[in-house]
């Protein structure tokens, strides 16, 4: 199997889907010419309209690993400063930048009509022009709409927000009068959603918020029972995928449905979950962040820059820009430039600097290098339950995964084999001496170790070889070695333009683990910052495991010990980490005879 691309990816789910021609795919977004140039790869578009294709074949675009051109990456920033300055209340700058934002292409002049709806919702408090812009944004893209005719049309998480939004503005408006029809409007949507949001993680984010606008109505109306099993359905999702955005709305509305109807809150653990977020929200949360934005999602993209993957490489090999140039610039100013990130080759000449560079770009567009979007969301499952520390059931998805992914392609092989060592091990079928010999050759493609350096920033694959390696130095005493290799490759993420925010799966896997070694007070509370500012909470059960041990090294009272103890408990209940919850729960009610519900 050849490497395979976002355009090539595309084009196979289209075709999977018989009924989807390119003309029913473009449709409100581009002409069927430039989707045409994006399957077949003979052109970089922004992340933005390629998330919506895929969005509109039920995937999520956060599996990819990709590749941005310079002005690609500065769309995505440009985007990121104005829902900044719209949450901020910055009016001026969010009109300013909304004034210059580009009007290409209709997803263009959707995503601009849209945020100018944001902005006059959330701070001028115009809820009729407000509307008229969300109205313009859904005409835009899905030309025609009617929620009659809902099934003909393919709806990508984005657009749906559109619809959500306008439906929220149109309940907010109506005041103390019957939302019969926006009642009927939610239902037909959560039915939509339900049936082809077909990625786990992409229904459970728009599925969230499409149950809280509905849960409201029925809140309203008396029936408490209904909207709470609306919100346990929205918060399952949420809480299987350990997405933290979001679940404060559901939470509160279910908590108040409770007392509604009459159930104590100290028996609640809905009410146990919603008082620790609230907590470390509170007091480690940056006080701008929203909680029930619906144009709002956690950060789980993995970017490259262009120019830094060549540059690193090129460094990695000991190879001179004149070197890599030649034959392919005209003069090695043009290439220096391009390695300033100052502008981007055109798409034949950056292949054939990858060409030079014996790399494939193909390999940075997904984690697991496979045409399969089921066997990417397979790996993820693999990473979870790894996470999770379940390593029987991890044994038999790594068989699996085996048999679907090529193993003839090297990075297969590598983190393949690497997962199996660590599992291996963890189930007492492998000394850790051998495990950790093995992982160390792995990593050796990518680390030089006598000069202790990083060749490139790593790839999400290169990152879980790394912490594989460190898991297994850990264990055998090797903390001084697993220290030096952790912070290298923090200091390569964080020495990059692309922010950390981008990285998330790799930089707060890496940062966790390395903040229990050092145990500096520092390291550790960022580990907390960057998950509640990305909105994915994977490692916060561990994040809060390491600072109740600092608590516990600085002699902190038995109580506040406990409170934090308290707090793994439940948070590992939540996110269905049932190894922590049980050692947790064992000792707080066994050593200190603390009452838990169960």
């Amino acid at each position: 199997m050849s490497m395979i691309t976002i355009g090539k990816l595309i084009e196979k789910l289209r075709n999977e889907k018989k009924s989807i021609s390119r003309k029913t795919l473009a449709e409100g977004l581009c002409s069927e010419q430039m989707l045409y140039d994006i399957e077949k790869d003979r052109r970089e578009s922004d992340p933005l309209i390629v998330d919506i294709l895929l969005q509109r074949l039920g995937k999520s675009p956060d599996k990819l690993e990709r590749v941005l051109q310079t002005e690609m990456y500065r769309m995505v920033r440009l985007r990121d400063l104005l829902e900044r300055a719209i949450l901020k209340g910055k009016r001026k700058l969010a009109e300013d930048i909304l004034n210059q934002y580009p009007t290409r292409t209709n997803v263009d002049k959707m995503y601009r009509s849209r945020m100018r709806a944001c902005l006059l919702y959330r701070i001028d408090c115009d809820y009729k022009n407000a509307k008229q812009n969300l109205q313009d944004a859904i005409a835009l893209t899905l030309p025609g709409f009617t929620y009659e005719r809902i099934d003909k049309y393919l709806i990508s998480t984005i657009e749906m927000e559109n619809l959500l939004a306008l439906e929220r503005i149109e309940i907010e408006s109506l005041s103390d009068r019957a939302k019969s029809e926006e009642k009927q409007h939610l239902e037909i949507l959560m039915a939509y959603i339900d049936k082809n949001f077909t990625d786990e993680e992409e229904h459970a984010k728009i599925c969230s918020k499409c149950i809280w606008l509905l849960a409201r109505i029925y809140f309203n109306q008396g029936d408490y029972l209904h909207a709470m099993t609306l919100c346990a359905k929205g918060m399952e999702g949420l809480r299987r995928n350990a997405i933290l955005y979001f679940m404060f709305p559901l939470l509160t509305l279910m908590t108040e449905a409770e007392k509604e109807s009459g159930i104590n809150p100290k028996k609640s653990k809905w009410m146990q979950y919603r008082e620790i977020l609230t907590y470390l929200w509170d007091k480690y949360a940056e006080k701008w962040y929203p909680v029930d934005w619906l144009f709002h999602n956690c950060s789980q993209h993995e970017y490259h820059l262009d120019y830094e993957l060549v540059r690193c490489e090129r460094e990695a090999r000991g190879m001179t820009q004149i070197e890599l140039s030649d034959g392919i610039y005209k003069n090695v100013e043009s290439f220096s430039r391009f390695e300033t990130g100052k502008i981007s080759p055109k798409k034949k000449t950056f292949e054939k600097l990858m060409e030079k560079l014996r790399i494939e770009k193909g390999r940075y567009n997904s984690y697991a290098v496979t045409d399969s979007f089921e066997t990417m969301e397979r790996r993820r499952d693999l990473d979870r339950v790894i996470g999770r520390r379940e390593y029987a059931q991890a044994e038999q998805i790594c068989e699996r995964l085996k048999k679907e992914l090529d193993m003839t392609v090297k990075e297969n092989r590598q983190i393949m084999e690497s997962e199996e060592l660590l599992i291996q091990n963890r189930l007492g079928k492998l000394p850790f001496e051998v495990s950790l010999e093995r992982q160390k050759q792995l990593l050796r493609s990518i680390m030089d170790f006598d000069k202790k350096s990083l060749c490139h920033i790593p790839t999400r694959n290169e990152v879980l070889l790394i912490n594989y390696y460190c898991a297994a130095l850990k264990e055998t005493g090797q903390h001084k070695e697993a220290e030096w290799i952790y912070r290298c490759a923090l200091q390569k993420m964080r020495g990059s333009k692309v922010s950390v925010k981008y990285r998330y799966r790799s930089y707060s896997l890496l940062l966790n683990n390395y903040s229990a070694i050092v145990k500096t007070n520092q390291c550790i509370y960022e580990v907390l910052r960057n998950e509640l500012l990305c909105g994915k909470i994977s490692v916060l059960p561990f994040c809060l495991n390491n600072i109740l041990h600092t608590l516990e090294r600085e002699g902190q009272y038995e109580q506040e010990c406990d409170r934090w103890a308290g707090f793994i408990y439940y948070i590992s209940d939540l996110l269905y980490y049932q190894k922590l919850k049980e050692a947790y729960g064992e000792c707080m009610e066994k050593e200190h005879n603390i009452f838990l519900l169960r």
